[in-house]
C-alpha cells in the first residue's frame, strides 16, 4: 500500500486528495498527488515517494518545473511522462529522468479557453503508441486528441455530460474510446470518434444500488474486461467484455476503500485502486 490510510499529507510517506494513477512494466506507481501539486514515484516495496514532477513542498506555479492541481499521469513507449496538469489548463511532458516539462496540448501559459488550442480543466489523459495525446478535456465537453508537436486539437467526440472524466482507448481500434460521465447521466461511454452518439453505454449494475454513481477511473484487463472506479458508491465494478451490466468485484473489502478515483493493473494483473478521500493505493491480489 502506497500512502497513509484517512491521512492527507504533504511529506514523501502521504498524498494529499490523490486523483491519476499509472503502474509501469517494472510495477513502479505513479500517483498524480493533487492538492499536493505534484508526481510522486513509488518503487515497489518503497515506504515513501520520490518526487519526480512539480514541487515536493506543496507549491504550485505555471512554469516549466511546477504543476497546479495535476490529475492525471501516464507513459508513452518512449518513456516519456505526460502530466495532466488541470490547473493550468495544459498537458505536459517530461523526458526521462526530466523535472523540466514541456506543453503539449493547451497553452503553456495556463490560459484556459474552448478554441482548438487550449484546453479547459481537462481531466484524465491517454497517449497511444504513437504519441498521440488523448485529454477529457471536461470543462468544454469534448474529447480531444494532439498530435506530437501540434499546436492545436482536435475534436473526436462532443457531449453534452456535465463532468467527462476517465478515459481508455480501445485495444485494437483506431477509432474507439471508453470514457465516464459523471453528475448528470453517470454512464460509460463506448464512442467511435466523430460520431453523433456511443455505441454502448454502460451504466447497470447487479446488486444494489444498480447504477454507477459518478463513475471515475478507467481500466482493462488483457482479456478486454473493462473495470471502473465507482466513486460515490465506493465500489469497483468490472463490465465482463461484451457485456453492459457490470459486476461488484470491490465492495466493503479489507481494507474498505471510499471514493476510489482511478485503477491499474501490474504485471502479476494484482488490481491497484487509488482513493480520494483515503489518500493512499489499495492493492488487492489478482482476482
Amino acid at each position: 500500500m502506497a500512502g497513509i490510510i484517512n491521512s492527507a499529507q504533504t511529506g514523501t510517506s502521504g498524498f494529499k486528495s490523490p486523483t491519476g494513477l499509472h503502474i509501469n512494466t517494472n510495477n513502479t506507481l505513479y500517483i498524480a498527488d493533487q492538492a499536493n501539486n505534484r508526481i510522486q514515484m513509488w518503487l515497489a516495496g518503497a515506504g515513501s515517494g520520490i518526487t519526480v514532477a512539480g514541487d515536493s513542498a506543496d507549491h504550485q506555479g505555471s512554469n516549466s518545473t511546477m504543476l497546479q492541481t495535476p490529475v492525471d499521469v501516464t507513459f508513452d513507449n518512449n518513456g516519456f511522462m505526460y502530466v495532466s496538469d488541470q490547473g493550468n489548463n495544459r498537458v505536459q511532458r517530461f523526458p526521462p529522468g526530466s523535472i523540466t516539462g514541456t506543453t503539449v496540448a493547451g497553452q503553456a501559459s495556463g490560459t484556459s479557453g474552448s478554441t482548438a488550442t487550449t484546453l479547459q480543466s481537462q481531466s484524465c489523459i491517454v497517449v497511444d503508441s504513437s504519441s498521440n495525446v488523448y485529454i477529457a478535456d471536461t470543462g468544454n465537453k469534448r474529447i480531444m486528441v494532439w498530435a506530437p508537436n501540434a499546436t492545436s486539437g482536435t475534436t473526436l467526440i462532443s457531449n453534452t455530460d456535465p463532468h467527462l472524466y476517465g478515459l481508455v482507448l480501445v485495444p485494437g481500434s483506431s477509432n474507439q474510446i471508453y470514457f465516464t460521465a459523471q453528475g448528470g447521466p453517470n454512464n460509460i461511454y463506448l464512442w467511435t470518434f466523430y460520431a453523433g452518439g456511443p455505441s454502448a453505454t454502460f451504466n447497470a449494475v447487479n446488486g444494489n444500488p444498480n447504477n454507477l454513481k459518478n463513475p471515475s477511473g478507467l481500466a482493462l484487463d488483457p482479456y478486454g474486461n473493462l473495470y471502473v472506479a465507482d466513486y460515490s458508491n465506493n465500489r469497483v465494478v468490472m463490465y465482463c467484455a461484451n457485456s453492459t451490466t457490470g459486476n461488484v468485484v470491490i465492495n466493503g473489502t479489507t481494507p474498505a476503500i471510499t471514493q476510489p478515483v482511478d485503477i491499474a493493473f501490474d504485471s502479476n494483473l494484482n488490481m491497484y485502486v487509488l482513493t480520494d478521500n483515503d489518500n493512499c493505493v489499495v492493492r488487492y491480489g489478482r482476482l
